[in-house]
C-alpha cells in the first residue's frame, strides 16, 4: 500500500481496517489511533488497551472502510 493512500485513510476521520498479506486485520477506530512515520514505511497503530501494532506499510494489501469498527451502515 502507498504511503499517501495510509495518509488519505488516516486523515480522512472516518474509522477504517487495515488487511495484511498474513491475514492480519487491524482496526483503526479514530485517526489518533494511527501514526505514519515521516519516510510513510511505518505505521503504528495504538489500541485501546495501551498496546500498539507496528506495521510495514509495504505489507497492507488493503483499506476497508465498510467493516470497521464504529461504522453505521457502511457509510
Amino acid at each position: 500500500m502507498t504511503a499517501t493512500a495510509i495518509r488519505e485513510a488516516i486523515d480522512s476521520g472516518k474509522p477504517f481496517r487495515l488487511r495484511s498479506g498474513e491475514a492480519a486485520v487491524i482496526d483503526v477506530p479514530t485517526r489518533d489511533h494511527a501514526f505514519l512515520n515521516p519516510t510513510g514505511r511505518l505505521i503504528v497503530v495504538f489500541t485501546d488497551d495501551d498496546g500498539a501494532r507496528l506495521l510495514d506499510a509495504a505489507l497492507v494489501t488493503a483499506i476497508d472502510y465498510a467493516k470497521a469498527p464504529g461504522d453505521v451502515g457502511g457509510r
